[in-house]
């Protein structure tokens, strides 16, 4: 990671479980069942403290494609 340099975060929500990875790194993997029977809307967050600037660039969000089962 070079400094002032952007990083790239992904973010995976599949029923009860949220992956989330930090350039391509497994940062989290938990499973909650309150994240499980949300529904509403998508918020970032940042926690305030030491002057942190945050921003914003190239969001996506896509639905994931229904499994099939035979």
């Amino acid at each position: 990671m070079i400094e002032d340099d952007w990083n790239q975060l992904v973010i995976k929500v599949e029923g009860d479980r949220v992956m989330t990875w930090l350039n391509n790194e497994l940062m989290a993997d938990l499973e909650d069942s309150k994240i499980g029977e949300a529904e509403g809307v998508i918020a970032l967050q940042i926690h305030d403290g030491g002057g942190i600037k945050v921003r914003w660039r190239n969001l996506f969000v896509r639905e994931l494609a229904q499994l099939k089962t035979k």
